[in-house]
């Protein structure tokens, strides 16, 4: 048995989690190039953040995946409880991706893309969790979760600084 079998085989790949934080990982990676490649980053505002790139980075890779995780949790917790399971993986993932547009900034693509995808990671984010909360506690899936936020956003800053 290989490296690769190994590890699918494992016990860690319970609902394909490996599989999936692979997948969405190559597909951020994917996704940043070909922004940063044919999208025009030079348009947009010109003044300076007026936070810095160490903050950035702090609050993509600790805040951000534990926070906006356990909102998610919350909102599909409290959907549930209002209206069972109906629309669940729908509502939830789609209040998390409207919380990510609080004034229209320029994009170097269409926000149509980006809101297809942002539904798409809070999907899978939401997924997972509840795959894996009954298995493990509901503390653990959350972590998991969060894994898998932070492999997304650490793919940014990786191929944004491999870029810079």
């Amino acid at each position: 048995m290989n490296f690769i079998q190994r590890i699918r085989a494992s016990h860690l790949n319970r609902h394909g989690f490996v599989d999936v934080w692979v997948g969405i990982t190559v597909f951020q990676a994917l996704n940043v190039t070909l922004i940063v490649l044919f999208g025009n980053l030079e348009v947009g505002p010109q003044e300076e953040p007026a936070i810095s790139l160490l903050e950035i980075a702090f609050l993509m890779l600790l805040i951000a995946p534990l926070a906006e995780n356990l909102l998610l949790i919350a909102i599909a917790a409290l959907h549930e409880k209002l209206f069972k399971r109906k629309l669940l993986f729908v509502v939830a993932p789609l209040l998390l991706t409207a919380l990510h547009f609080r004034t229209p900034q320029h994009l170097p693509f269409p926000t149509s893309i980006r809101v297809i995808e942002l539904f798409g990671f809070f999907y899978i984010f939401l997924k997972q969790y509840d795959l894996h909360k009954l298995e493990i506690g509901k503390r653990k899936a959350l972590l998991l979760t969060s894994v898998l936020h932070f492999s997304l956003n650490g793919t940014v800053i990786l191929v944004l600084c491999l870029f810079d």
